[in-house]
């Protein structure tokens, strides 16, 4: 049996590799910030004659497209190489993002660990226990919603516009356009709740659609998601 650990900010990854079937078990956020040295990570764990991966998604927090892309890339060249990339034990959060984003149609997806590396409960089961998880998600309550501290939101939102150019350039197809013209008619205005709505609207099309790395979108994302939402912030520090 090998193993190995490594880290990025954001996102820890644990491998282990036993009769011919490698595990990884990712911790954090799967995100945009996250994306590009979990690509390589995985890659990495990828060979020929030692090409089937089970990805445990029971321990990431948060997930957007840009962090699904990279499993979707993974999973085209783990095929390549004659073998195969399947999801176990997603989380909620992974669950709705990989519904929102129809994913879930895409990629094989099973209960726990032990049936994806058996391939027990074939694809069909990825569809359905996707559609629950974002069910679940969206139908717990949770804990009450944190309210934004506006100076933060503000903050997040001027660094966010200062970098338009990084966003346009990461996102040729332009479906972020609508989003950023809404956050900078609400940053100029002096009504706190419209900036919280376009920022949230701005963070679901993060969710929905994958962009081109980039350092500051990257970090202006991820102050922005930690503006909207203190808590997530918090569990960072």
């Amino acid at each position: 049996m090998n193993s190995v650990t490594t880290a990025n900010p954001g996102l820890d990854l644990s491998a282990q590799t036993a009769g011919g079937i490698t595990i990884a078990e990712l911790t954090g956020d799967l995100d945009i910030a996250s994306a590009p040295a979990l690509r390589g990570q995985l890659l990495s764990l990828l060979r020929p004659g030692s090409s089937q991966l089970v990805i445990d998604l029971s321990k990431v927090s948060f997930c957007d497209a840009t962090g699904l892309a990279v499993l979707v890339s993974t999973g085209r060249r783990a095929r390549l190489l004659g073998g195969f990339l399947r999801l176990a034990a997603v989380s909620p959060e992974v669950g709705q993002a990989l519904n929102v984003t129809g994913l879930d149609r895409h990629l094989a997806n099973f209960p726990t660990v032990q049936a994806a590396a058996a391939g027990v409960q074939g694809a069909q089961h990825g569809k359905a226990a996707a559609g629950r998880a974002a069910e679940e998600h969206c139908g717990h309550a949770g804990p009450p919603r944190v309210p934004a501290d506006a100076s933060e939101l503000r903050g997040a939102a001027a660094a966010l516009l200062a970098c338009a150019d990084e966003w346009q350039d990461a996102d040729p197809s332009r479906r972020f356009t609508p989003a950023l013209r809404a956050m900078a008619r609400a940053r100029d205005g002096a009504d706190d709740s419209a900036l919280d709505t376009a920022a949230r609207s701005l963070l679901s099309a993060l969710a929905r659609h994958p962009l081109t790395f980039s350092p500051a979108v990257a970090a202006t994302a991820t102050r922005l998601r930690q503006a909207v939402n203190p808590v997530a912030r918090l569990a960072t520090i």
